[in-house]
């Protein structure tokens, strides 16, 4: 069982998971545990995923290509609208993608997206970004969970090795690349991810699912269930254990975390939603990192092993009416605690949000959407040697509203829409984001889309005000003390955008986006003292990136789909020799591709393959790869699932991501793993 002990006001929490039944349930699933190789390569899609109010059949092979490009998406525009409507570079990954992907983590999934980098640094670090500036704390892609934001105010970016949840729970991830910020407001700059989980009921009975490999152990239970007609619920645990990764002087990077919640679903009339949801986690990350031990220069530095305390979680609830003028509105609530221990920085942050927005029909079939949004957080940072800030607690306020109005100029051939998200936050004040955007589609089966939009990423708690004292590094040969700047501005990006789908065959669908990015005021670094080397955050450095994407779907037969994308970005940095001129862009690739195929062979069994290449990091000295995974599944019995997975086949180990400058911690290799699972529901 879970013990869970309170000490005084702060939420430490003890697992004793060696008196639980997993480790020997995940024993068990070891013991039985084989894999097989499997070729077969692919040519892959543009990502499709149908509303949740509509489920994906189990089997992608049982919709056309023309069903799955009319499957309704909604991060867009807010609103239900068809993918082949959407006058943005949206890619969506559907649940069945993600199981015959053989993925056991959420970036893994990420990889199939044109124009998203991902790379892992260490078995719980992951570097997201989209459309470049790819490193550990990416601060300008918005990444959300139902509709709750997981971007961290104190980073300024998604602590990945937080965010989790059963994978058998998430009907779609919605990825749009290129701004979303007339809609979804600050630090939205490069794109969003929306992870969109299931309604509970689609989740009745039982499910319980089991991985065991040579790199990471999971056991996920889900309970699903009714009261009365109206009220579906559903609650869940889940608890991962994955080993270390490769490092030639060794590593220390495994990780153990548990997580468990719940989610409710509420439908009182036809015309009213009501959803709750709740998730609590706790574990431990290792790292070996290099911490400060003064605070004074000259300053010293100590490097080894520790486990990173981690713990948070949240509750959401969401109101959602409809009127039978064609008008509906949307109220929502989210509480979340995010907690964090480890020698560099200890850190509490609390977040309420409240959120609405109401769309109605105007006159000549225009549609008006508008909503106010309230963020209020607090934090409580205690000091270190290497991280302090000042005040150490603080609370901060974000206003902001958004109006968007959608001109049809052309019934069915034509739409033009404009939106402006306007906001108010405690360190740079008023800020707007203006959009214009248009689809055209001459033909039936052809679309083209355009966009304009401006995007603004707001500082961070520590660029405000702070001290960090920075070890030697690849990039700096001499320790710095590096201070926050009151002054710092937001960063500001202009982006054009042009895309093109083709959708005007049976067995072929095409997707290409290109864009041109003008970022101002981007953060980078001056020097205040050379004696001792100190330094300070500034708005100096201007950065252009111009790129292409592509994704393709072809069905070959009815038994075997083909799909793949690839991306390219050039990236321009401007500005004074400093250390994030030589930082900024090193962990983006110029060139990725996906190639996946999903073949289903008789008797239930299903064979895919996903080849995957990325370009070389010259400027981290980490060269490119190329990475084979493969998966071999058999549903015996309709609720019984399994499959044999190998993963990064070509290579023993191979490096990915380059290190860090802040939270200095030791990058590892990526090894080659084999898996078993098995899912059974009833």
């Amino acid at each position: 069982m879970v013990l869970v002990r309170l000490h005084g006001q702060r939420k430490a929490v003890v697992l004793r998971i060696k008196e639980w039944v997993l480790p020997s349930l995940l024993l068990k699933i070891r013991r039985v545990s084989c894999w097989a190789l499997l070729i077969g390569f692919g040519l892959g899609h543009p990502g499709q995923a149908r509303s949740s109010d509509t489920p994906i059949p189990q089997d992608l092979t049982q919709l056309s290509l023309e069903e799955l490009m009319s499957i309704e998406v909604t991060s867009v525009s807010k609103k239900k609208q068809k993918l082949n409507d959407s006058a943005a570079a949206i890619f969506v990954i559907t649940q069945e993608d993600i199981r015959r992907s053989g993925v056991t983590s959420i970036p893994e999934a990420l990889r199939m997206v044109p124009g998203i980098q991902v790379a892992r640094g260490s078995k719980n670090q992951w570097n997201i970004s989209a459309r470049g500036f790819n490193e550990r704390f990416s601060n300008k892609l918005l990444v959300l969970i139902d509709g709750r934001t997981i971007y961290n105010s104190l980073f300024a970016g998604v602590t990945w090795e937080t965010q989790d949840t059963m994978l058998e729970d998430i009907d779609r991830i919605e990825v749009i690349r290129g701004p979303g910020a007339s809609l979804w407001g600050v630090n939205a700059v490069n794109g969003v991810i929306n992870i969109i989980t299931k309604r509970a009921q689609d989740t009745q009975g039982f499910l319980a699912s089991g991985i065991a490999g040579n790199e990471e152990g999971i056991v996920s239970i889900r309970q699903g269930g009714t009261h009365g007609s109206d009220l579906h619920y559903r609650l869940f645990a889940k608890y991962l254990n994955r080993d270390t990764s490769f490092h030639a002087g060794g590593a220390h990077d495994d990780t153990r975390l548990f997580r468990s919640g719940f989610r409710t679903d509420w439908a009182p009339q036809t015309n009213n939603h009501v959803m709750m949801q709740g998730e609590f986690y706790a574990g431990h990350g290792g790292q070996r990192s290099t911490v400060a031990t003064t605070t004074t220069f000259p300053f010293g530095f100590t490097t080894g092993n520790e486990d990173v305390e981690m713990s948070g979680g949240h509750v959401l609830t969401r109101w959602e009416h409809t009127w039978d003028s064609g008008s509906d509105m949307a109220l929502q609530f989210f509480y979340d605690r995010f907690e964090r221990n480890e020698q560099t920085i200890h850190a509490t942050v609390d977040t309420l949000n409240l959120d609405f927005q109401h769309r109605f029909p105007l006159v000549g079939n225009q549609e008006l959407l508008w909503g106010l949004e309230y963020r209020y957080w607090m934090d409580d940072i205690r000091p270190t040697a290497g991280t302090e800030v000042f005040p150490p607690s603080q609370s901060f306020h974000l206003i902001s509203g958004f109006v968007q109005d959608q001109l049809p100029l052309i019934p069915d051939t034509l739409l033009v829409t404009l939106g402006t998200k306007l906001s108010h936050n405690h360190f740079t004040g008023f800020e707007y984001q203006p959009s214009g955007r248009i689809l055209w589609k001459p033909v039936d089966g052809h679309s083209v889309w355009g966009a304009v939009s401006r995007a603004v990423r707001i500082p961070s708690r520590l660029e405000d005000n702070s001290r960090l004292t920075f070890a030697p590094n690849d990039t700096t040969p001499v320790p710095l003390a590096f201070q926050g700047n009151q002054r710092f501005q937001s960063e500001d990006l202009l982006a054009f955008e042009v895309g093109y789908r083709m959708n005007a065959f049976d067995r072929l669908t095409f997707d290409v986006t290109g864009f041109y990015n003008r970022y101002d005021h981007v953060r980078g670094t001056q020097t205040i003292s050379l004696t001792p080397p100190t330094g300070t955050l500034a708005n100096n450095l201007d950065v252009t990136t111009l790129g292409i994407e592509v994704a393709s779907d072809v069905q070959v037969h009815d038994r075997w789909r083909l799909r793949g994308a690839y991306s390219y970005i050039n990236m321009d940095v401007d500005g004074p020799i400093n250390v994030a001129l030589n930082t900024t862009g090193r962990g983006t690739p110029h060139h990725q591709g996906s190639l996946r195929s999903l073949l289903t062979l008789p008797s239930h069994v299903e064979l895919d393959s996903w080849v995957r290449l990325v370009d070389d990091l010259s400027a981290s000295n980490i060269p490119g790869y190329v990475e084979l995974d493969l998966r071999l599944g058999w549903k015996p019995w309709p609720n019984l699932d399994l499959s044999i997975v190998g993963q990064n086949l070509l290579d023993r180990h191979h490096p990915e991501a380059p290190s860090s400058p802040f939270l200095a911690t030791q990058p590892t290799e990526v090894q080659r793993s084999i898996l078993g699972k098995v899912t059974w529901q009833y």
